[in-house]
C-alpha cells in the first residue's frame, strides 16, 4: 500500500533511534512546505533573484538558459553591433542599461537572467512555495515596447534569446484558495509593466507573509489542520491608527495570536509541519480521515515509538484524527523540552530561531511596537495602496464600493475592525480615490491609483 510508505520508513527511523539510544537522530523535516529553518538570522539567506527568476518563467513561459548578467551584455552589445542601423548606439546601451543594473527596471524579462547556480535550501523551499502558488501563466506575450525607442530596441533583443518554457500544470501548494487569488493579482499586476516592475518585491513580501501566515493558522489550530484551508482571520489595523487594548479582534487575534512568546501559534508551525511529514506526503487537510483501520494503526505505532523514544507512555487513539492530533502535540512538546528524556537547549533552541526569522525577516514589515499598547499587525500606506489596486483590478469594474473592496482584504487573510475600517476611508479621502454616489455617503466607490 503505498500511501503506507512514509509512515513505514517513518516507524523503522525512530525504531533505530531507540535501538542506538540516540533520539537526536530523528530530525525535524519541514522544508517541504517551509521556507524556513533553524539557522541564525545571519545565517538565513534566500536567493530572491532565482526566486524571481522562475516566477518570470512561469509567468511568461519563457526563459533565457543559462545565460548570465555578462553574458547578455556581450550578446546584446554584439547583436546591436551587428547592424549598420544601431551599431552607434552600443556604446550608450551599454552605459545607460547593460553595466548597471538598469536593464531590470525596463523590462521583466530581465529577471529571466540566471546566475548559473542550482537553488538550494530556503531557496529552493520558496521557490517550490512560490510555484505552488502560481495556478496558470499569461495568455498573452510580455509588453515589447518601452518608454522610448531605445529601451524598445533593448526589450526586443532581450526577447529574441528567450525560449519557450511550458508551463508545468502539476503544482503542489498548502493552501490552494491563497493561489487562485495568488494568480490573479499577479497577473493584474503584469497587466502595467511598470508598475509591475516597481512593485514586484513588495507584492511577493507581501504574499510570503500572508503564505505564512495562513499556514501557521491553519496547521496550528487542531480545528483547522484537517478541513480544506480557506482565508483565516487576522487583525491589521493602519500605520496612522492608535492603537489600544480595547481593541478586541486586534488583540486576540492580532500580532500576540501568532508570535506571543508563551501562546503564539507560530511556537507551533515547525514542529507540526514535522510531525505531519513524518507521516504523508500530503497536506494534512489532504489526509483521507475515513477511519482506515491499518492506518490508524500505523498512526498510533508511530507515536508509541516517539514516545519510548522520550521515555514518556502513549495512550493509543481509535480514531485516526484523535491519533493525529496527538502525535502533533507530542512532536511539539519535543520541541518544548517538556518530555521525560528532552535533552535541554537543542530543539528548543532551533524552535527559537525559526520563529525569530519568521517574525524579524518576513513579518518585519507588518509589525509596529505601539509601547504600552503593545505589538500589532500593520499596514503602511503602499501596502494599502497595493492591496486596493490588485483588488480592484481583479474585478470586472474600474471601481468597487469600499465594502467590497475590504472584503477583497478579507479573502487575502487581512480583516479590519471597525475604527480601522473608518481610518480606511479616511485614507482613501486623503489619496483622493474615492467616489461617493449619494449624499448621505453611503455609496462610497473606491478606484484604482494606476
Amino acid at each position: 500500500m503505498n500511501y503506507l510508505k512514509t509512515i513505514n520508513s517513518s516507524i523503522e527511523l525512530v525504531k533505530k533511534c531507540i535501538e542506538n539510544n540516540s533520539d537526536s537522530a530523528y530530525h525535524n523535516v519541514a522544508d517541504r512546505y517551509f521556507p524556513i529553518g533553524p539557522q541564525t538570522l545571519k545565517d538565513h539567506k534566500l536567493d530572491w533573484d532565482q526566486v524571481n527568476q522562475v516566477l518570470i518563467e512561469d509567468l511568461y513561459q519563457l526563459t533565457i538558459g543559462d545565460i548570465d548578467g555578462e553574458s547578455l551584455r556581450e550578446k546584446i552589445k554584439a547583436s546591436f553591433g551587428s547592424s549598420r542601423d544601431t551599431k552607434e548606439l552600443v556604446g550608450l546601451i551599454d552605459e545607460l542599461y547593460l553595466s548597471s543594473k538598469a536593464i531590470n527596471s525596463i523590462t521583466p524579462l530581465a529577471y529571466l537572467v540566471s546566475n548559473q547556480e542550482a537553488p538550494v535550501g530556503r531557496t529552493k523551499t520558496m521557490i517550490n512555495v512560490i510555484q505552488g502558488l502560481i495556478n496558470s501563466p499569461l495568455n498573452s506575450k510580455p509588453q515589447l515596447v518601452g518608454n522610448n525607442p531605445l529601451e524598445s530596441l533593448l526589450i526586443e533583443k532581450m526577447h529574441e534569446l528567450c525560449q519557450f518554457k511550458p508551463f508545468n500544470s502539476k503544482r503542489n501548494t498548502y493552501l490552494p484558495f491563497l493561489g487562485d487569488i495568488f494568480s490573479i493579482d499577479l497577473k493584474t499586476l503584469a497587466e502595467t509593466p511598470s508598475y509591475f516592475l516597481n512593485e514586484l518585491d513588495s507584492f511577493l513580501n507581501l504574499y510570503t507573509f500572508l503564505y505564512l501566515t495562513q499556514l501557521t493558522i491553519h496547521l496550528c489550530v487542531s480545528g483547522n489542520r484537517f478541513k480544506t484551508p480557506s482565508a483565516k482571520p487576522l487583525y491589521f489595523i493602519l500605520e496612522t491608527e492608535r492603537a489600544s487594548r480595547e481593541r478586541h479582534e486586534c488583540n486576540q487575534y492580532g500580532y500576540d495570536y501568532l508570535f506571543s512568546k508563551t501562546r503564539g501559534l507560530a511556537l507551533g508551525v515547525f514542529p507540526n509541519l514535522g510531525y505531519f511529514n513524518r507521516i504523508s506526503e500530503l497536506p494534512s487537510w489532504e489526509i483521507p480521515l475515513n477511519e482506515d483501520e491499518e492506518f490508524t494503526r500505523k498512526i498510533n505505532e508511530f507515536n508509541n515509538e516517539l514516545a519510548n523514544l522520550f521515555g514518556e507512555v502513549y495512550q493509543y487513539d481509535n480514531s485516526l484524527q484523535g491519533a493525529l492530533n496527538k502525535g502533533a502535540t507530542f512532536q511539539k512538546q519535543m520541541f518544548e523540552e517538556s518530555l521525560q528524556h528532552s535533552k535541554k537547549g537543542s530543539r528548543k533552541t532551533a524552535n527559537k530561531k525559526v520563529v525569530e526569522i519568521f517574525e524579524k525577516i518576513f513579518a518585519a514589515g507588518f509589525i509596529s511596537d505601539r509601547k504600552s499598547a503593545g505589538k500589532y499587525f500593520v499596514l503602511n500606506s503602499s501596502t494599502i495602496l497595493l492591496l486596493t489596486n490588485l483588488v480592484i483590478g481583479g474585478a470586472e469594474d474600474d471601481q468597487l464600493l469600499i465594502d467590497d473592496v475590504i472584503e477583497g482584504f478579507k479573502q487575502r487573510g487581512i480583516c479590519l475592525d471597525i475604527k480601522s475600517k473608518k481610518a480606511l476611508l479616511k485614507f482613501y479621502e486623503n489619496v483622493g480615490n474615492i467616489e461617493k454616489l449619494s449624499d448621505s455617503g453611503d455609496a462610497v466607490y473606491v478606484k484604482t491609483t494606476i
